[in-house]
């Protein structure tokens, strides 16, 4: 697979018009024309306009010449130490480099805070912690290095929500705010209301048994015993069903909680929820909802729902067909039902070898400098700057 570079600015860098000596070829051409290897061609007179006169103007400017450059323009750099190509380093956004080579901004582990490079100095953030799926927000509220970003504002009693916002005596911070809300109470680091909660029932930590000596026999379809009313030993719906018909007061002769709530389109999500005339009862990470039909939707139904084979890439042109992993950067994705690997912006299969990903980085690699194949003069030295091999303004005398 190969990729011109996309989402990378292709810009030829000026430098100071004294430059190296080892600029040693001089062409007839502006800077910015594209020039592999420096191989320039010289460029031809001006052509008259459409009444054959010629631009005085640009008759009398004088040609800017442009030669192979060999020095790392600002902001880059050539730091061997972490980097394999000449002016590989841009110094304004490498931690590992950050303003010089070498200068490094620190870690923090476990401190919940990252020094990071912008603008060629090392700058301290907070960070969450590696759960992407914690709710935990941390802050540096006592203005401390040394402990980091101490404060997770989501359940600190002294800065819940915001820094410095300290709940009353005996309320807790609950999910960046003070205290539970009416009928819900704080048990052990979470709200809940005791009058339904099977192992809060009543007050904090009393646990309901599931069945208790006098239950039916057989049992009750989708029922267990449980909470209610802050007691235990109540009759209750298994989760995902209901008691559409309220029959439940008939004791061990009831038919239990006999409507399953998260497929019956006439009850979908609750009793009474009625789908419309093309709609379905369906249930996912969002619980159960109405939504149109499979079918009329354009999707299929697999064993874990309505899926598109066409661009579901755990489902890719059949139900359970997953997409590969992708190598190092690579995009794997499910186009038109068939599974695709797309090499990241500014990266490139060169060598042809999936197994190793999109290897080439266009922006500095220079024998693939833009495109594979695309080769900056190496024998002088003449590095790949943001995907383009570096060209500047030649000096006096320089001459091919």
């Amino acid at each position: 697979m190969r990729t011109s570079l996309s989402g990378i600015a292709l810009v030829t860098i000026l430098a100071p018009l004294v430059v190296s000596s080892a600029c040693a070829r001089q062409d007839d051409v502006p800077i910015g024309g594209d020039c592999p290897q420096g191989l320039c061609e010289r460029r031809g007179p001006l052509a008259p306009s459409q009444d054959g006169s010629v631009d005085e103007a640009d008759a009398t400017a004088p040609k800017v010449l442009a030669c192979i450059g060999t020095e790392c323009p600002a902001p880059y750099a050539t730091c061997w130490k972490t980097s394999s190509f000449r002016c590989e380093t841009n110094l304004m956004n490498d931690s590992a480099n950050c303003g010089a080579c070498g200068h490094s901004c620190e870690g923090f582990e476990g401190l919940n805070m990252v020094s990071r490079c912008v603008n060629g100095a090392c700058v301290l953030e907070c960070v969450n912690g590696p759960n992407p799926r914690s709710d935990d927000v941390f802050l540096d509220c006592n203005g401390l290095i040394d402990d980091g970003c101490e404060s997770d504002i989501i359940a600190d009693r002294e800065n819940c929500g915001v820094c410095g916002h300290a709940c009353p005596a005996g309320v807790a911070c609950v999910k960046g705010k003070c205290g539970c809300g009416a009928d819900r109470i704080y048990c052990g680091n979470h709200c809940t209301d005791t009058r339904i909660d099977d192992r809060n029932c009543g007050a904090c930590g009393k646990v309901c048994d599931w069945r208790p000596p006098s239950a039916c026999n057989p049992p009750v379809p989708n029922t267990y015993y449980g909470c209610a009313a802050s007691a235990c030993d109540a009759l209750k719906c298994q989760e995902g069903f209901a008691d559409c018909n309220d029959d439940r007061d008939r004791g061990c002769a009831s038919d239990g909680c006999e409507t399953n709530i998260r497929s019956d389109r006439h009850n979908c999500g609750g009793c009474g929820i009625e789908c419309g005339p093309q709609q379905e009862c369906r249930y996912d990470e969002t619980g159960p909802h109405c939504a149109d039909s499979c079918s009329s939707s354009g999707g299929t139904e697999c064993e874990d729902g309505c899926r598109d084979l066409v661009g579901d890439p755990n489902n890719c042109g059949a139900c359970g067909n997953m997409c590969p992993q992708p190598a190092p950067h690579q995009a794997s994705s499910c186009a038109k039902g068939f599974c695709r690997l797309d090499c990241l912006p500014g990266f490139a299969d060169c060598n042809g070898d999936p197994s190793d990903g999109c290897e080439i980085n266009l922006a500095v690699h220079p024998a693939n400098c833009g495109a594979c194949g695309t080769v900056c003069d190496i024998a002088v030295g003449q590095p790949c700057i943001e995907g383009k091999c570096l060209m500047v303004a030649c000096g006096p005398g320089e001459t091919n």
